[in-house]
């Protein structure tokens, strides 16, 4: 099962939307450019429109650790520019090209407070963000290592996928294996070995970054005891 849902921009009317197209600025990224870095004073907030965008942490020993995807509608850096504080994760284009929309944090607070409907979105989008926080803690304490693999395999594809007439699914993947290990909570050893045993079952078929999932229903029926954050 895969985690989806509207995101800020996607909740909002035609009006709302160009009304913040018409303040904001553009950027377009390329894989691996930075959006912001943890530590930055935040002074704008963006919105994806194309694209995809991975958000990262620092660990003990100073590797960047990816922790979630946003792709479009998402709103990112929000939390630090309203609470002027500075930004606690980092955030690169994770597919090129990738475009957001920049727009300065005090323009973007006066536009949400002035206005119901961007209110109610920004609500909306801090909610899901927070069941998704919930729901990525719940994995780590009652979840395996297969359960959480799978998981991300079915984002993966959710995201990139390409479905065909046969019932397959074929996308190429974005991350690297250490990525996904990171954004699984597991170690990139668990990953090959995982990913070798739904080779060796018929689930999935790999080569390279290439991953073609044979048995999507399959694949689903391992992650349905944990649910979807509603």
């Amino acid at each position: 099962m895969t985690i989806g849902g509207d995101h800020f921009m996607q909740r909002l009317a035609a009006e709302q939307q160009r009304a913040l197209r018409a303040q904001a600025s553009r950027r377009v990224l390329s894989k691996g450019q930075k959006l912001f870095l943890d530590g930055d004073t935040a002074v704008e907030v963006f919105i994806v429109v194309a694209g995809n965008v991975k958000i990262t942490v620092m660990s003990h020993d100073g590797r960047e650790l990816l922790v979630e995807v946003h792709g479009y509608g998402a709103l990112l850096g929000e939390l630090a520019g309203f609470s002027d504080d500075t930004r606690a994760a980092s955030a690169f284009a994770l597919t090129s090209p990738t475009e957001v929309l920049v727009l300065n944090r005090r323009s973007f607070e006066e536009s949400v407070l002035g206005d119901p409907v961007m209110t109610k979105a920004l609500i909306d989008e801090l909610a899901y963000k927070l069941r998704l926080a919930s729901f990525r803690q719940l994995e780590l304490a009652v979840d395996d290592v297969s359960g959480r693999v799978v998981r991300r395999l079915l984002e993966l594809a959710e995201r990139f996928g390409e479905a065909s007439d046969d019932g397959t699914t074929t996308f190429r993947s974005p991350i690297t294996q250490q990525d996904l290990a990171d954004w699984a909570g597991v170690s990139r050893q668990a990953v090959v070995k995982e990913l070798r045993l739904l080779r060796d079952a018929g689930a999935i078929v790999t080569q390279g970054s290439r991953f073609t999932l044979l048995d999507r229903t399959g694949l689903n029926e391992r992650t349905q005891r944990l649910g979807e954050p509603s």
